[in-house]
């Protein structure tokens, strides 16, 4: 059902339950129902209604992506000990199913997503329920079906049981009707205020009308809030079967269902995979197999439901727009990076585009075919001009005007990197005129009528950095450690850029030992058998931490893929660095964190990779 999980460890094995749902909020009044149409009415036994919203926008499993994913299990590929049956469970999520390929996998049962009840208060009929009950049925499988609940009152609990009664009647519902409720930890959610005692009378209204209409009810709930603080789990058991959803993160260790209390039926992941489906879906096993029932009113069946939209259809909303690139992009003959290119548009170009994907894919009319362009780098605004960027050897200058020294000594370059040549040094008190600064730590200076540049954090608008009095004068506190400069840095006999002389340079990758640190802002360094002074702030532990990568990484904790592609770094520069990969969309990686210039640190293949954050997207 697409939950987002937590990790929690049990008899030293890892497992996972979901939790809450992340839900689109609006604030209308409860008491209405849409049918499968996107109608809406108050409830009545018909149903009858008139178009008011798309069901989309209000569905609260339209956005309940998982943080964590259980086991890519196939059917039958884990068979728990003493099962009846094994079954999955579905929603228009998964797109149109081809039910007979489902059944020839080995699948018993499914449990169908009839409805639910939106953050606006009203309930939806699932669009694709219809057609997956009828299909289901007629490939030899068992149906239950389950309603997704934000009731805040028993009125509205027995509501939605009644409503859910009107909708199956016509159907042999031979599994349970189940009561699914989710996401109320969510502060936007409309159940947020809800006590477990409120919830959990909620639940039992739904269950007890349930039952009371001929159905056999059944509840459903994660191990955590089974055993947590969510429900009054032991008053719903006495009376209603439990499907217990958990997960296991490690599959190679064996699936084992830790929860200790009653489990009817257990959900062991949300990754599975099926001949039939498209996408992921939920794998379940049962502890019962009942037996096939007929339906409380034949003369209630519904017509035959036309096939509902693919998976794949589903990402696209058609449009009929003019679309030209912001820059130059791309034209694929598939939404993926992966796909052939089979031209470009270029910005003032113009093209139609046809439809819009969920997926960050557009499709455009292209010679007489479809194509596929990246949404993002495309604009319905034609008299769009792309932007004069300024970049000059990977780094981006943004305009800057002011005037700056150095703090202690700095060297003059050619272009914004170490490797070119030096034309120039100034010294603290010398002042040149900025007038731009980069993404990478470089600041574009005036020298002599030339452009040149400079570590814009060997810069400063003050004309004093070091403060400059006798060694003998200045209290340094001991230190016994190796250090190399950041980018490159002068060694002066003394410790005042004025009246010392420099009697070296240390560049990064050349250490020496450090003896005394001064609070004045001078590091007493042992270099060549003599006593030599640096600033301290061009000077650092970390060989790897250099002018134009020193970057401050906030944590991250998340998956993130590349929107197309982009590739990965072994340093967080373009500069200098290696290219270990290629990131594709749909490709995940765990992303450790995120810097104040535009990188994020990301696990590859066990090790430390760097990845420019702009081309990437959350999972």
């Amino acid at each position: 059902m697409f939950k987002r999980i937590v990790a929690v460890i049990l008899f030293a094995l890892l497992t996972v339950t979901f939790c809450s749902c992340k839900k689109e909020t609006a604030s209308t009044p409860s008491g209405s129902v849409s049918d499968n149409n996107s109608t809406t009415a108050n409830v009545t036994p018909d149903n009858s209604s008139s178009i008011e919203i798309d069901e989309v926008e209000y569905d609260p499993q339209n956005k309940n992506n998982s943080d964590f994913s259980g086991q890519p299990y196939e059917v039958g590929e884990f068979t728990p000990q003493n099962i009846k049956a094994k079954g999955i469970d579905v929603s228009k999520w998964q797109g149109r199913i081809d039910w007979n390929r489902v059944a020839k996998a080995g699948v018993d049962f499914a449990i169908i997503r009839i409805g639910y009840r939106g953050e606006n208060g009203k309930i939806y009929k699932d669009e694709n329920a219809d057609y997956n009950i009828q299909q289901a049925q007629k490939s030899g499988i068992l149906v239950g079906v389950y309603f997704f609940s934000t009731a805040i009152s028993a009125i509205e609990a027995k509501e939605e049981a009644s409503w859910t009664a009107s909708q199956i009647k016509g159907y042999s519902i031979s599994y349970p009707v189940v009561f699914d409720c989710e996401g109320f930890t969510d502060s936007d959610s409309r159940m947020f205020k809800l006590s477990k005692t409120q919830r959990t009378d909620n639940a039992m209204t739904f269950l007890s009308e349930v039952k009371a209409l001929g159905y056999e009810a059944m509840f459903y709930a994660s191990k955590n809030g089974l055993e947590g603080n969510e429900w009054d789990t032991e008053r719903i058991e006495k009376s209603y079967k439990i499907w217990v959803a958990q997960y296991s993160l490690n599959k190679s260790e064996p699936e084992k269902l830790t929860y200790r209390g009653r489990c009817d039926m257990w959900q062991y992941t949300n990754s599975g995979k099926i001949d039939g489906i498209e996408t992921a879906v939920d794998l379940n096993v049962s502890y019962f197999k009942p037996k096939k029932v007929s339906p409380k009113d034949s003369s209630a069946a519904p017509n035959d439901a036309e096939p509902p939209k693919t998976f794949a259809e589903m990402q696209y909303t058609e449009v009929n727009e003019q679309v030209t690139a912001k820059d130059t992009v791309y034209l694929r003959e598939g939404p993926s990076a992966s796909y052939k290119s089979v031209g470009t548009l270029k910005n003032g170009d113009v093209l139609t585009r046809i439809a819009v994907g969920k997926n960050g894919w557009s499709k455009l009319l292209f010679g007489g075919s479809t194509v596929y362009a990246v949404s993002s780098y495309l604009t319905t605004d034609l008299s769009y001009k792309t932007p004069n960027t300024d970049i000059v050897e990977g780094n981006v200058f943004t305009p800057k005007t002011d005037e700056v020294t150095a703090k202690d000594t700095v060297n003059l370059r050619e272009k914004p990197t170490t490797d070119s040549a030096v034309v120039g040094v100034i010294n603290n008190g010398e002042f040149l005129k900025r007038t731009a600064v980069s993404d990478k730590g470089w600041s574009r200076l005036t020298y002599q009528g030339k452009t040149v540049y400079a570590v814009t954090s060997y810069l400063t608008t003050e004309r004093q950095q070091a403060s400059s009095m006798p060694a003998e004068e200045m209290v340094f506190r001991s230190a016994n450690e190796q250090v190399t400069a950041k980018v490159e840095a002068n060694l002066r006999d003394k410790p005042t850029t004025e009246g010392s002389n420099v009697v070296g340079i240390l560049k990064n990758g050349e250490f020496v030992k450090r003896t005394g640190i001064s609070d004045k802002g001078w590091s007493r360094l042992e270099y060549n058998g003599k006593t030599v002074y640096a600033v301290s702030s061009y000077l650092t532990l970390d060989a790897d931490n250099t002018g134009t990568d020193e970057m401050i990484f906030r944590d991250a904790d998340g998956e993130v893929t590349a929107k197309t592609e982009t590739n990965l770094r072994d340093k967080p520069t373009t500069d200098g660095s290696e290219v270990v990969y290629l990131l594709k969309n749909g490709e995940f990686l765990k992303r450790t964190g995120i810097s104040d210039k535009g990188w994020s640190r990301l696990e590859y293949d066990g090790k430390t990779v760097y990845a420019v954050s702009s081309y990437l997207e959350e999972k």
